[in-house]
């Protein structure tokens, strides 16, 4: 069965799409069978991995919305990536959940449908608390909390916190925290106290990885391609393969060998 993976913080430009795109394609190289689903109307995820919005026939809100459809059909397949879009439609939906019955259950059971494809399912999450944040809280099994180093990095992280303790309470308790990754570090001073800040707030909780700031990553996303596709040999690719060695360790995954490992090809 998959491992669920939600990459949270609802706080705005810390690195969750650059993390779940790149975190992704970092899984696939080593040989294990990946689904993004992305969260965010935005549609940022989708489009980060080459999947242009006006191209999209049936997306996650299509998902949501109507439970006789099939998963595989809002499946866009890719060599060692799978992708369930997002499109602006997801919005409206969000605003239909309101109405409709275990709404915030939906995502949870139709990735039941096919968690036996896959080693690992990354959710892309909105930076709001909503329903859609809140599907994803309930679909996965374990949160990465990327954490920018910048002034306000620490702040909300304990309201996020609050809100996943009522996830597990209710209707999730197999949900916790992998671990809080440090994103947009630099050598500053600031970026030194964030660090220590998470190290001393949570111990071995916080990945060691730190993903450096970086032009080639923030260029990447625009160009349709993961970081390995666009700077292959880049301090911020070494990054993410590095963490996708300890989210693997994390999670107790045996990794295949070599020659099933991806290579570097799109989601189509």
């Amino acid at each position: 069965m998959a491992h669920i993976i939600s990459i949270t913080n609802q706080k705005g430009g810390v690195g969750k799409t650059t993390t779940t795109i790149n975190l992704s394609q970092a899984l696939a190289l080593q040989g294990l069978s990946v689904l993004v689903v992305d969260l965010d109307p935005q549609g940022n995820a989708t489009q980060g991995l080459g999947v242009p919005l006006k191209s999209i026939s049936l997306s996650v809100g299509d998902l949501i919305r109507d439970r006789s459809l099939p998963v595989s059909k809002v499946i866009y397949q890719g060599d060692g990536i799978d992708l369930i879009p997002a499109t602006p439609l997801l919005s409206r939906v969000e605003r239909e959940m309101v109405g409709m019955t275990n709404s915030e259950l939906r995502l949870a059971q139709r990735l039941r449908e096919v968690q036996e494809q896959y080693s690992v399912i990354l959710l892309d999450t909105p930076p709001t608390f909503g329903p859609l944040m809140n599907s994803a809280l309930n679909a996965a099994n374990r949160l990465i909390v990327p954490v920018d180093s910048g002034y306000f990095a620490m702040m909300g992280i304990k309201e996020l916190l609050a809100e996943t303790e009522v996830i597990q309470s209710g209707t999730n308790p197999n949900l916790s925290v992998m671990g809080y990754l440090l994103t947009l570090a630099d050598n500053t001073k600031i970026a030194a106290e964030t660090w220590d800040g998470l190290v001393c707030g949570f111990g071995q909780v916080v990945f060691e990885t730190r993903i450096r700031r970086s032009v080639k990553l923030r260029e990447a996303p625009a160009l349709g391609r993961t970081i390995f596709h666009h700077a292959a040999e880049s301090g911020a690719a070494q990054d993410y393969i590095s963490l996708a060695n300890e989210v693997v360790q994390r999670l107790g995954i045996s990794v295949p060998s070599s020659e099933s490992a991806a290579s570097l090809g799109g989601v189509r």
